[in-house]
């Protein structure tokens, strides 16, 4: 092969490589919630304070900041 066969089937494959992952991407954030609603980690509860958020779900209790970030999880135990 010549060097710019080469260098176009490299070029074809990052590019097929780039198509495949973007596709990936957005497919998971389209699919994201219907997954955690089948898997019951759903939102049961939510509390707004000043600073914190506290949001129960089926499986754990989470403490946020203000800003969303995860300051405290506790999963619950079934028996």
């Amino acid at each position: 092969m010549t060097e710019q066969a080469d260098t176009n089937l490299y070029r074809r494959n990052l590019l097929k490589l780039i198509v495949v992952g973007g596709g990936a991407f957005i497919v998971g954030r389209f699919a994201n919630p219907f997954i955690n609603f089948w898997n019951g980690d759903r939102v049961l509860s939510e509390q707004n304070f000043r600073d914190f958020r506290f949001v129960e779900t089926g499986k754990e209790l989470k403490i946020l900041e203000k800003d969303g970030t995860e300051v405290l999880i506790l999963e619950k135990d079934s028996f």
